[in-house]
């Protein structure tokens, strides 16, 4: 927009236009962060296709507690599994049976991490430090992060997040994880989350079939057959006999 200012001296009068100053263009990482803190206040409920296991559901409750559903996740694809973190920590629940994993500031064990709610609960917050060693730049509403230095090593992995302006997650692929791509619109968040099952103590379900214990080999299995119980051994051909002949027959031989 022009403004025109007059100038006056020596009983002139003139106009001169001046120019507001050119708007400096954002760059992609302050974009994204900006993007990032929207994302991180937003409560919802969403499906989401994730290449390494079908569609999950993510649960963003209103009172910050959260819970992800990961259909077949147990037992190499024979149970559905779901890990929430609530008032009392973190959960793992399948078969409607609920098992804690950690408290309130632990941490999911290795062993029963499906890693899909990483990037919602773990690797978004950190997206707003502009010290990660990572290369940002912008395609429409994709942000690609590449690693800019080997020497640091990164918390979460290269990659792509696609953010719209409100905030929502519309995909995420890192290397390593796969690609979630959000599924239709989100829905309402819940108050809080609910857990699918009643707290018990036990074990939790792992990701991987426990491996089956190997038969013993039968008797005879080496080709040997085994002996028969019902029947006396066999005396064994060309043995003499040791023992010496009744008196009786002795005596008929002389």
């Amino acid at each position: 927009m022009a403004v025109f200012t007059l100038l006056s001296g020596c009983g002139t009068v003139s106009a001169v236009d001046e120019f507001d100053p050119a708007p400096q263009r954002v760059g992609a990482q302050a974009t994204l962060i900006g993007r990032v803190s929207k994302a991180l206040d937003a409560t919802f409920t969403a499906d989401y296709e994730w290449s390494d296991g079908g569609t999950v559901t993510v649960w963003a409750a209103e009172d910050g507690t959260w819970r992800v559903d990961v259909p077949g996740w147990g037992l190499d694809g024979e149970v559905d599994v779901s890990v929430a973190w609530t008032t009392g920590g973190f959960f793992q629940c399948a078969d409607q049976r609920c098992v804690r994993l950690a408290g309130l500031t632990g941490e999911i064990p290795e062993e029963y991490d499906p890693m899909v709610q990483r990037p919602f609960v773990e690797w978004l917050p950190l997206l707003l430090d502009r010290r990660l060693p990572f290369a940002v730049s912008q395609e429409d509403d994709c942000f690609i992060l590449q690693r800019n230095t080997v020497v640091v090593e990164a918390p979460f992995p290269s990659g792509e997040w696609c953010v719209d302006r409100a905030g929502t997650v519309l995909s995420v692929e890192a290397e390593g994880f796969g690609t979630l791509v959000l599924l239709g619109e989100p829905e309402p968040a819940a108050a809080t989350v609910e857990l699918p099952g009643k707290i018990v103590e036990g074990e939790p379900v792992e990701h991987e079939a426990p491996e089956e214990p190997e038969a013993s080999p039968s008797p005879g299995a080496s080709g040997t057959p085994a002996p028969n119980p019902s029947q006396p051994p066999q005396d064994e051909e060309d043995e003499p006999d040791p023992s010496p002949p009744p008196a009786s027959e002795a005596a008929d031989g002389e």
